[in-house]
């Protein structure tokens, strides 16, 4: 992927550099989502189910994110994101939940949290160990995050839900999948959320600061980089006999896998 000198990127071309870098990086994902659309039941679910635990860390990644925050409209925001993803107090309408759920109509086995690839363990211990890190400035926390997971989430998910869509099995199945997980974030729902989370980082991190803005370019750049290499890892698996796998439980914090060989954070 290219590199960007963000401390050169000025306020009014920041949206221009980073929406090309997304389009890159979903050209990336299209390209691997066409796979989606011929996959039998077997890889389909495959496929879909590691997808499960990049929504397990992200409840808690976020928690983090505001917690770090100062006092603002975008941490208010992000709040009611997370109280969202949480299912606004109910934890059957949590997002985990709900694509737990949606893997199940479509035939997914019970216990799912021995599934995870433990190279996206990994990687996905690893973005929270950059969140953790008073090192590392809140605004490269927000473009590691807030726009790699909001923002960028939102139109990988768009991607691989039209692919998803015209899988003959699906089609076949459709009346009775449940479909509320994608209801909720490849519909109108997560488009707004996209919206206002780009405006609110625009205001409150783009135009103010220098600094701010270029440690928030550098958190987007890597997020774009894990992005690429999580889906590749799992379309690459689909292609393995045995890909190496730890257990990732729905409840995990900030412990994302288990003890018993998982990469904790």
């Amino acid at each position: 992927m290219t590199t960007i000198d963000w401390n050169s990127v000025g306020a009014d071309d920041f949206r221009r550099v980073a929406d090309e870098l997304q389009d890159t990086t979903i050209a990336h994902a299209d390209d691997l989502f066409a796979l989606v659309e011929r996959a039998d039941p077997q890889k389909l679910l495959s496929l879909l189910t590691q997808y499960r635990f990049f929504t397990i860390y992200y409840i808690p990644d976020l928690a983090i994110l505001i917690a770090r925050l100062r006092d603002g409209k975008l941490r208010s925001f992000l709040g009611s994101i997370l109280s969202d993803e949480l299912g606004h107090g109910d934890p059957a309408k949590a997002h985990p939940r709900l694509y737990d759920d949606f893997l199940r109509t479509i035939g997914a086995e019970r216990d799912l949290d021995g599934l995870a690839l433990k190279e996206n363990v990994v990687l996905l211990d690893a973005v929270r160990g950059k969140l953790l890190d008073p090192r590392r400035s809140t605004a490269y926390g927000v473009g590691l995050r807030g726009m790699g997971g909001e923002c960028v989430c939102q139109i990988y998910l768009t991607k691989l839900y039209e692919r998803l869509l015209r899988n003959p099995h699906v089609e076949a199945m459709r009346p009775r999948v449940d479909w509320r997980f994608w209801d909720l974030h490849a519909g109108e729902h997560d488009r707004e959320h996209r919206h206002e989370t780009r405006h609110q980082i625009h205001g409150e991190l783009v135009l103010p600061s220098d600094e701010a803005r270029a440690d928030l370019g550098r958190g987007y750049l890597e997020s774009m980089v894990a992005w690429r290499r999580f889906w590749t890892n799992i379309f690459e698996s689909v292609k393995s006999d045995a890909p190496e796998r730890v257990k990732v439980q729905r409840s995990a914090t900030f412990r994302g896998a288990a003890a018993d060989g998982g990469a904790g954070a």
